[in-house]
């Protein structure tokens, strides 16, 4: 008899296992997917950031460049 409960016991044990281990792949893969979206997502707002910084970069350089020109006297 208590063979037979062991026997039992063992079987449900390792089928609670075999979910947690199918469970876990799911969330892994999930999180996987996440994760290359969010790089993605990461890599545009670097690029957005690198445009925007350029714009607001050259916008002093230009003003100081027509200072200059408009000082210089030159037509």
């Amino acid at each position: 008899m208590t063979n037979d409960t062991w026997t039992e016991w063992s079987r449900h044990v390792l089928a609670e296992l075999k979910r947690l281990s199918d469970n876990y792949d799911k969330l892994a893969d999930k999180l996987d997917e996440r994760f290359n979206e969010l790089a993605i997502e990461l890599a545009k707002l670097k690029v957005k950031a690198s445009v925007w910084g350029a714009i607001g970069g050259a916008i002093p350089v230009l003003l100081g460049l027509l200072v200059w020109w408009i000082k210089s006297g030159r037509p």
